[in-house]
């Protein structure tokens, strides 16, 4: 569904009418993921939460338990019950800290993987191929607001989550996420 355009001609539109905008945009695209992420884990027959949590750990490094629970807003009791369906079905599986036998880190089985990422490249294939007619230096300029809107997006649920009123400070920048799914 086209995003509804504002009356204004876009060069006669100011930097906050701009802003504005690509803000709806992206709230757009964002439900339309939320949507995408639903049907995609009843296919894999997952819960939705269960698929959240699995690219979070796909795109991380070193990924625990507590980690996944800090990043949720969910209760430890919620993430065990979280690891253990997605360890069930095969998506990760749990690894020992060879440096203190006491910490676990959630480990993506990869074959498992990279069946959600031939799907997920199947039905892109269309908004990867719009990707590729950027040039190198749009791309680097995507890429930063990609990572920019990332820790935005971060901040904002930590700040719902702790029903603060004023912008939180800034988290240290994450480093830059693996290969997603």
């Amino acid at each position: 569904m086209p995003i509804k355009q504002h009356e204004t001609v876009r060069v006669a539109q100011g930097r906050a009418e701009r802003i504005s905008e690509l803000e709806r945009k992206i709230r757009a695209a964002s439900a339309q993921r939320t949507l995408y992420s639903g049907v995609l884990a009843s296919k894999l027959g997952l819960h939705q939460t269960d698929l959240e949590c699995l690219f979070i750990i796909t795109l991380g490094q070193n990924v625990t338990p507590g980690r996944l629970a800090t990043e949720t807003g969910l209760t430890s009791g919620a993430i065990t019950g979280v690891v253990d369906r997605i360890e069930r079905a095969g998506y990760i599986k749990r690894r020992r800290d060879p440096k203190d036998r006491r910490r676990v880190f959630l480990e993506p089985v990869a074959l498992r993987i990279e069946e959600i990422r031939a799907i997920n490249r199947r039905v892109n294939r269309p908004w990867m191929e719009e990707l590729g007619q950027y040039s190198e230096s749009e791309l680097d300029l995507l890429l930063d607001f990609a990572d920019r809107n990332y820790q935005a997006a971060v901040q904002a649920t930590i700040a719902l989550r702790t029903d603060m009123t004023e912008t939180p400070s800034p988290l240290p920048k994450a480093p830059t996420p693996r290969q997603g799914t």
